[in-house]
């Protein structure tokens, strides 16, 4: 259960600056939307880091990478929580995505390296678990602390819970010796993984694209209130928290890559029934059905670690997984225009690209 919990830790610190922005935004006198690229920048940077981490941690025991990778994480954050200028501020967020870059994928490769083929995916599905607890609670959390405290609380509290995590690690990580496999210098993707890391991609794209537009429609098309809204995305993350422990058990039983197919399918079919104007209890059904089955990413992860250097495979599918998030937010920006459903159409796309690539898939 301790993944669960320093998962959830490194998720918390990005989905509760969301709610947050409006604060940010008025102390610092600065436009929504360049407030909005705190959020942009974690990810893209993420994204661009985690490879980096992912060769160092090739290098070095499991445990020590993800000491390190989280003391730079709870740099950032105090940062943050110091209310320094804009651009520290923007500088601190990339300083925290560049720490939580490290940790993930050291954490997913820890687990990699000491759980059993045929238990692997459960037990990274127990860890994903902590991001999409991170998704419901994060937002819900972050609007509580904006309306009680100064938002720099949030980040404070996010501090000392990653002093928790850090104090986990160190006690009760096991120390793992590097595989002979660790002597490449290259910090290239396995090849046999591509199809792997672009399936990751598209599939994220698809994901980022409603998950991002969503709230905007729900509120501006569907007259949602800000209470009901607070509920649904509540409810959004819980059945991806659903989703995920239910992927990984069926993964582990049914098999890695059938389960990754089937997901995408129904998603194809979901995204495409939600080009009928839903209203009511309906909508919210099938929406919530949608973050259910988008929930596959630990089958994904333990698809990865099954070739090569498990820590530079993990930091690939990461980055490919935050560039498809960051790719279907920026893509879709044009398509907004035209209504959700183009949204919802567009995300279909790439979800049947993905599922396309899957069928290239082998353990």
């Amino acid at each position: 259960m301790w993944y669960f919990g320093q998962t959830f830790v490194i998720g918390l610190d990005l989905y509760i600056v969301s709610p947050l922005l409006p604060a940010i935004s008025r102390q610092y006198d600065q436009p929504p939307g360049r407030v909005s690229l705190l959020v942009t920048g974690f990810a893209l940077t993420y994204a661009a880091s985690s490879p980096v981490w992912g060769l160092f941690s090739e290098r070095c025991p499991r445990r020590v990478m993800a000491l390190l990778s989280l003391t730079v994480f709870q740099i950032g954050d105090i940062m943050t929580a110091l209310q320094p200028s804009y651009f520290w501020l923007t500088f601190s967020r990339a300083v925290t995505a560049a720490g939580a870059a490290g940790f993930t994928p050291a954490l997913y490769a820890y687990i990699a390296d000491t759980t059993p083929l045929q238990h692997r995916a459960g037990t990274m599905s127990v860890a994903s678990a902590g991001f999409s607890t991170a998704t419901f609670l994060g937002i819900p959390l972050g609007l509580m602390i904006a309306n009680v405290w100064a938002w720099p609380a949030a980040f404070w509290l996010v501090f000392f819970l990653s002093l928790f995590s850090w104090f986990v690690t160190w006690r009760l990580w096991k120390p793992t010796r590097p595989p002979m496999y660790r002597h490449s210098n290259s910090i290239c993707p396995d090849s046999r993984l591509a199809w792997n890391y672009g399936l990751t991609m598209l599939a994220f794209a698809s994901f980022g694209s409603v998950y991002t537009y969503l709230p905007l429609d729900l509120t501006q098309h569907v007259h949602f209130s800000s209470g009901r809204l607070t509920w649904f995305m509540m409810a959004f993350g819980l059945f991806g928290l659903l989703g995920t422990l239910a992927a990984g058990y069926l993964s582990d039983r049914a098999g890695h890559v059938r389960v990754v197919r089937w997901g995408l399918l129904i998603e194809v079919v979901v995204l495409l029934g939600l080009l009928h104007p839903w209203t009511g209890g309906f909508l919210w059904a099938i929406l919530l059905l949608f973050s259910m089955v988008t929930s596959y990413t630990p089958v994904l992860k333990a698809l990865a670690s099954f070739k090569g250097a498990k820590g530079l495979a993990l930091s690939w599918n990461n980055a490919a997984m935050y560039v498809g998030l960051s790719a279907g937010s920026w893509g879709m920006a044009s398509v907004w225009p035209l209504g959700m459903s183009a949204i919802y159409l567009g995300a279909a796309i790439l979800a049947t690209g993905a599922f396309i690539l899957s069928l290239y898939l082998h353990v």
